[in-house]
């Protein structure tokens, strides 16, 4: 698969433009065995006798040979090495990120795998990643955050021969709890008129959206969804400018994260409301942004590093196993940014 310079996908050798690659069938020539018995000694294997072990590795090491780890993990090995690509924008908008990246290499480290983060800024560079995962055999199994609409990358990961695992998979009915706490936490304290902002180019979203109106319905609200593009944050404030222009505008917004939710308040301060009495506002994730806003953010908080185990041990089977659907319970956190409507706003919704 892979060309040019990088190490070979099959025998992780550096070599020279033109050069013939260094196989495991050289390895095996050269030690006089066959190349299942190289597979076997690298494999970590016992049973072959010291002489003919000491003649392998004595001739990989001269060929300058060695094998992937990705072939290590296609042998029945536990994977080595996971890889994740993050795109600036939605790392910007996640204050989950710390801890979720904690829980995973927590949960690798523990079978002695690593993880391998880049950092990407456009779809171009995020495919170049994944291919030089594969090309340059930099990991065993790919971890897929923040699946899209009409996501193409779980094809492209397939034609790369790269195993992946989807975090969206891992605690979904987390999800869906804690959009029901949310939206329940408004009507108990009286809000009738409610509100969702929610990346449209997001599968998740979408779930999302079903358990806002689902919940909002059992309990008898009057529920809307604005949809915008988590990576442009004028979009989410003009998302909100719309819903609060309406003629019978929500007095309380659920929002997919406290970056958002923040990005929300200053439109409603433009506009001159005051929160959280003349508009509430609650967010599914917290982060340092919940604390530094005015007043302070009322939040859902999942348990962002037990997450990032979960999905940890999930890589560590490369992919293998069902996700694991029981997480920590969400916690609701009330702060400042959520309170009953006041009373012309609790007049209008009746």
């Amino acid at each position: 698969m892979g060309t040019g310079s990088g190490p070979d996908p099959a025998s992780g050798a550096a070599r020279e433009p033109g050069e013939r690659r260094i196989t495991i069938a050289d390895v095996a020539a050269r030690a006089g065995v066959s190349k299942s018995a190289v597979s076997f000694v690298f494999n970590g294997r016992r049973g072959l006798s010291e002489g003919t072990t000491d003649r392998i590795v004595r001739a990989a090491r001269d060929l300058g040979w060695r094998p992937s780890s990705r072939a290590r993990a296609l042998s029945g090995q536990r994977p080595r090495t996971a890889g994740l690509v993050l795109r600036r924008d939605a790392a910007a908008a996640s204050s989950d990120l710390v801890g979720f990246l904690h829980g995973i290499g927590s949960a690798l480290a523990a079978t002695g795998a690593v993880l391998v983060v880049r950092v990407v800024a456009t779809d171009a560079e995020e495919r170049e990643a994944y291919s030089a995962f594969a090309r340059e055999a930099q990991v065993d199994v790919v971890l897929l955050a923040g699946l899209r609409v009409a996501d193409d990358r779980p094809a492209a990961l397939a034609r790369l021969g790269l195993p992946f695992v989807s975090a969206d998979s891992v605690g979904a009915a987390d999800q869906g709890a804690r959009m029901r706490q949310a939206i329940r936490h408004l009507a108990g304290i009286g809000h009738r008129r409610i509100a969702l902002v929610a990346d449209e180019s997001l599968a998740r979203s979408a779930r999302w959206s079903a358990e806002f109106a689902r919940e909002s319905r059992l309990l008898g609200l009057d529920a809307r969804v604005a949809w915008v593009s988590l990576s442009i944050p004028i979009t989410v404030r003009d998302a909100t400018a719309g819903l609060l222009d309406r003629a019978e505008p929500p007095t309380g917004i659920v929002y997919e994260s406290d970056v958002l939710a923040a990005a929300g308040m200053q439109a409603a301060l433009r506009r001159g409301l005051e929160v959280p009495h003349e508009l509430s506002v609650i967010a599914l994730d917290d982060g340092p942004v919940a604390l530094v806003t005015n007043p302070a953010l009322s939040v859902v908080r999942r348990d962002a590093e037990a997450w990032g185990r979960a999905c940890g041990r999930l890589l560590a089977n490369s992919g293998g196993g069902s996700p694991e659907d029981a997480l920590p319970p969400a916690e609701l956190i009330m702060r400042g940014s959520t309170a009953p409507p006041s009373p012309s706003n609790q007049e209008r919704s009746r």
